[in-house]
């Protein structure tokens, strides 16, 4: 085991920004933990790593379960005796009127974005003052920001994920903590690619109402995933970057053309 190695974990690693961004660490030189609520599907993508296979190690993980939490994270943290990154990436979520949404359906989303990243980071806290620079960065959404319907309790569940990031990455620098947030757009994970396959979506519609005029590849979220979780930001926190190709910030992306003329 080599003393210096620096550790990161990563929840909801078993596909799509998660697993992207965990493959990311483990280039960048990092002993990666891939957890996911589906062990089987964490175990699949680190069995897919090749040369990287040493470093990286799969989990099942139910972040709505204290009791999950504390023991994976303790085995995490134990081995080195500390972590220097947690990215809270689980979540899941659904689409339904507002007026029709179930409370059980409320509570669970909740619980495992807002609740999920709360138990996460408090369970890897000893882990991470021990580190003596260590890193979070929580998963939000343009959705924390901007309203969509048929999607409150994302909407909710990320706002207050924001919330959360400031109010933690204010309370835990005196101990060398940093804390920030990634809020991506529209990113072509499995599930935007069901979607356009099964027609819910279209991806000219989407397209069109971003500056940049495309979707974002879980890459170019994992890219940014890394500069907030490394001394390349290391004067960063309580932070929340959107990536999201202008779609928060341009007011009529679909005339940009005829009013630069």
């Amino acid at each position: 085991m080599n003393a210096n190695q620096r550790v990161a974990l990563v929840t909801g690693a078993g596909r799509g920004i998660g697993a992207t961004v965990g493959v990311r660490l483990l280039k960048s030189g990092f002993e990666v933990h891939f957890t996911d609520t589906n062990e089987d599907r964490a175990k699949t993508c680190v069995a897919t790593l090749g040369e990287y296979h040493e470093l990286a190690f799969a989990w099942g993980m139910d972040v709505t379960s204290d009791r999950d939490v504390g023991s994976v994270i303790d085995a995490v943290g134990t081995r080195h005796g500390r972590i220097e990154v947690l990215v809270n990436n689980a979540g899941i979520i659904n689409q339904c009127p507002t007026q029709h949404i179930p409370t059980s359906e409320w509570n669970e989303l909740i619980d495992v974005h807002l609740g999920g990243t709360f138990r996460c980071s408090r369970a890897a806290f000893p882990f991470l003052s021990a580190a003596g620079q260590s890193a979070i960065v929580n998963v939000s959404s343009i959705a924390g920001q901007m309203g969509m319907p048929i999607r409150a309790s994302y909407c909710a569940a990320k706002a207050a994920i924001e919330g959360f990031t400031r109010s933690l990455a204010a309370e835990w620098a005196e101990f060398g903590i940093r804390v920030n947030a990634i809020a991506p757009g529209y990113v072509r994970t499995e599930l935007i690619q069901k979607d356009l396959a099964n027609g819910l979506v279209s991806e000219d519609q989407l397209s069109a109402r971003i500056s940049m005029k495309r979707l974002a590849e879980p890459s170019e979220i994992a890219e940014t995933m890394l500069f907030l979780a490394t001394e390349a930001s290391s004067y960063v926190t309580g932070q929340v970057l959107h990536v999201d190709g202008g779609l928060s910030i341009d007011f009529d992306p679909g005339n940009t053309k005829i009013i630069a003329r």
